[in-house]
């Protein structure tokens, strides 16, 4: 059972005005698109496909044999997001009210619809676990076939980083919520939550695959405005800005200093160790100038 307290819950049609018409348009248009179903059939069969399942440094022959998913699940995903009802997604009334509160359009508003947007999507692909669980591709396989394939994992649906369900609220949910997120966004989404631990003042991306936390820049968030405007101008299908990637010199944090540097979306989503994991490798695209460095060397030789 979790040791994080439920929240109380509302219905975001009790937003008004721009607030909900930016929040159902933008969720509307990610659920329409291919991701969304590919996400969601992957769930649904309860084993996902060897090119999204993330990060493992081995992962189990039945994924790496599984190039796509059923047909069945496929179907079911689209008819999930064809008839799904944004205006029926259920948000805390802390996070409604600070996004509510926020002027029309603003950029405090378009971070705050981030906030909810990323929310929303982890919450939906919790929901759709919780609902289809073991999955098409795990019916008739006993309890002890199911976890031995597991190899330990709480899911195959996870985020290296984020797996500490024991203090989730929707427990093993909440893990495949944060999955959803990196096949998404590119990375679970957090923010500077500043001294308050309330704030949005920036946002920033937790990949997987052992890469620092890193910031989006101001050009990745002028592209989800950019994205967001369009949508409230026509009725056509726009582009996603997602996923999106670090660019070169952005500034990045360790995973273990972010939280005491405030970068979180919960504080409850990760267990910080007492002392600092070794990393027996470092990635080189984590290290701008490390690279400049080595290019330098090598022309000097």
């Amino acid at each position: 059972m979790s040791v994080t307290e439920q929240s109380v819950k509302v219905s975001v049609s009790n937003l008004q005005g721009d607030h909900l018409f930016a929040f159902n348009r933008t969720l509307s248009s990610v659920l329409s698109t291919a991701l969304a179903e590919r996400t969601f059939a992957q769930i649904i069969d309860g084993l996902p496909t060897r090119d999204d399942v993330g990060y493992f440094p081995t992962y189990s022959k039945e994924i790496a044999d599984n190039t796509a998913s059923s047909l069945e699940a496929m179907e079911a995903a689209r008819r999930l997001r064809e008839n799904f009802n944004t205006f029926s997604t259920l948000v805390d009334v802390k996070l409604a009210q600070a996004y509510q509160n926020t002027l029309p359009w603003s950029r405090e508003f378009y971070m705050r619809l981030l906030e909810m947007l990323a929310v929303a999507w982890h919450d939906i692909a919790a929901l759709v676990y919780a609902n289809t669980q073991p999955g098409l591709r795990r019916e008739g396989q006993g309890l002890e076939q199911r976890l031995a394939a597991l190899e330990g994992r709480p899911t195959d649906f996870m985020h290296e980083d984020y797996h500490d369900l024991q203090q989730y609220p929707k427990g093993v949910a909440d893990v495949v919520g944060y999955w959803a997120e990196y096949r998404l966004f590119g990375g679970v989404v957090l923010f500077d939550r500043g001294e308050s631990g309330t704030d949005c003042k920036r946002v920033l991306l937790h990949p997987v695959g052992g890469f620092r936390i890193f910031q989006l820049s101001e050009s990745q968030i002028q592209q989800f405005v950019d994205y967001v405007q369009q949508l409230a101008e026509t009725a056509q299908d726009i582009q996603l800005p997602f996923p999106v990637s670090a660019e070169k010199y952005t500034y990045r944090v360790d995973p273990f200093d972010a939280m005491a540097l405030n970068i979180y979306r919960d504080k409850y989503e990760r267990i910080i160790p007492k002392d600092r994991p070794a990393r027996c490798v470092q990635r080189l695209a984590d290290f701008p100038e490390l690279q400049d460095a080595l290019v330098h060397v090598n022309r000097d030789d």
